[in-house]
């Protein structure tokens, strides 16, 4: 009798760096489609996506978006500490390592108007402005529009009509 076939299995380091390979394609891809609030950046300045605490998602995130431009502007990925002035960032990905929720956050940062991307549970619910969910084997985001418009951050259409849309009484 031949031997079962076997499935290789996927290591876990090996799943995870898949999973925020895909999550910084769709960081890049959120980062077009928003208009942040005045000043634009100065000509020649690096578009800033900051990765808060987690090295290993930050090693990641910025390998696969190494040469990307958004607009006329190269993308530099920066690994923040929760202490770390986040305003110099237009995006802040807050990966579910970190303990920190989007409203504590937006408390500690106050100065930051930053687009605020996390995947724990009930991330863009928690006043972040959008949020990985899983559905069976595909990875959808939820966008709180709210949490969007009070940073001061105007998000396309398009890029919200891909979205489950949040809706939370107050900030």
């Amino acid at each position: 009798m031949p031997a079962a076939h076997r499935h290789p299995t996927v290591s876990p380091t090996a799943s995870r760096q898949v999973e925020y390979q895909i999550k910084a394609g769709y960081i890049y891809n959120f980062a077009k489609f928003v208009e942040w609030p005045p000043p634009p950046l100065p000509d020649g300045a690096n578009f800033r996506v900051g990765v808060l605490v987690d090295e290993n998602a930050y090693t990641v995130i910025a390998e696969t978006l190494r040469g990307r431009l958004i607009g006329d502007h190269p993308l530099e990925v920066v690994l923040l500490k929760l202490d770390t002035d986040a305003s110099n960032c237009r995006v802040v990905f807050i990966p579910r390592s970190v303990g920190i929720t989007p409203r504590q956050f937006h408390a500690a940062q106050p100065a930051a108007r930053v687009l605020l991307v996390g995947e724990k549970d009930g991330f863009a619910a928690s006043g972040g402005e959008i949020g990985f969910v899983p559905r069976g084997d595909n990875l959808r985001y939820q966008v709180n529009l709210a949490a969007a418009e009070h940073a001061g951050l105007r998000l396309s259409a398009r890029l919200a009509s891909l979205a489950e849309i949040v809706h939370v009484p107050s900030l």
